[in-house]
C-alpha cells in the first residue's frame, strides 16, 4: 500500500468515525476498524481497487448514516418502544415502499386506538355527549360538539367496546411495526462491498 492510498484510508475511516458519534463508543470503533481492514486490504490491491471499493461504499456521512439508522431500528425493535419503532421507520419511508405502507398503516391504527380511547374516557366523562345514535337512517358514533340527534344505541356498552377496539387497534400496530423493523433489518445490505 502506497503512503497515499495510507492516507486516504484513513482520512476515510476519520470521516467516518465523526460522523458515527451518535453510537456507542465501543460499536464506533468496531465499525471503523472493519472498514479501516477492509479498505487496507483493497489498497494492497492497488489503487483501483481502493477506489472502487471506496466508490462502493459512499462517502463517509452516507455509510454513518446506514449505520446509525440500522442502529436506531434495530434498537427500538429490541426495546419495544412504539414511538421510537414509528419514528425509525417512517424515517426509511421514502426509500422502501414496505416502511411508507407499514408506517401509515400503523400511524392509522393509533389513531384509531387514541380516538376509541378518547370515546371511552369521553362517555364516562360526559355521558350525553358521547355514544352511538341513530337518527332515521344515519347513525353517528363519536363524541359530539352539542346534544346528539337521534336515539342512543349503546349506552354505556360502548366503553367496554371502544376500549377492546382501541387495545386491538394498538397491538396490531405494534406488531406491524415490528414485523415491518425486522423486514427492514433482514434486508439491510451488508456495509462491506466485495472487492472485485
Amino acid at each position: 500500500m502506497t503512503r497515499e492510498s495510507e492516507q486516504d484510508v484513513d482520512a476515510y475511516v476519520r470521516r467516518l468515525l465523526w460522523a458515527l458519534q451518535t453510537l456507542p463508543h465501543d460499536d464506533r470503533l468496531g465499525i471503523a476498524s472493519e472498514i479501516h481492514s477492509h479498505l487496507s486490504d483493497c489498497a494492497a490491491r492497488g489503487d483501483k481497487e481502493l477506489d472502487r471499493a471506496m466508490a462502493k461504499m459512499g462517502s463517509p456521512d452516507a455509510l454513518a448514516r446506514s449505520y446509525v439508522e440500522e442502529y436506531e431500528l434495530a434498537g427500538a425493535i429490541n426495546r419495544a418502544a412504539p414511538a421510537a419503532l414509528l419514528y425509525a421507520i417512517l424515517n426509511r419511508a421514502t426509500r422502501s415502499l414496505a416502511a411508507f405502507v407499514g408506517g401509515f398503516a400503523a400511524l392509522t391504527l393509533y389513531l384509531i386506538a387514541l380516538g376509541c380511547g378518547a370515546v371511552a374516557i369521553g362517555k364516562l366523562v360526559e355521558p350525553g355527549y358521547v355514544g352511538a345514535w341513530k337518527n332515521g337512517h344515519d347513525l353517528s358514533i363519536g363524541i359530539a360538539s352539542g346534544p346528539p340527534a337521534g336515539q342512543e344505541m349503546m349506552g354505556y356498552g360502548i366503553v367496554p367496546a371502544a376500549a377492546l377496539i382501541g387495545v386491538v387497534c394498538f397491538v396490531v400496530a405494534n406488531k406491524l411495526l415490528r414485523l415491518i423493523g425486522r423486514r427492514l433489518l433482514a434486508r439491510t445490505k451488508p456495509a462491506l462491498p466485495v472487492a472485485g
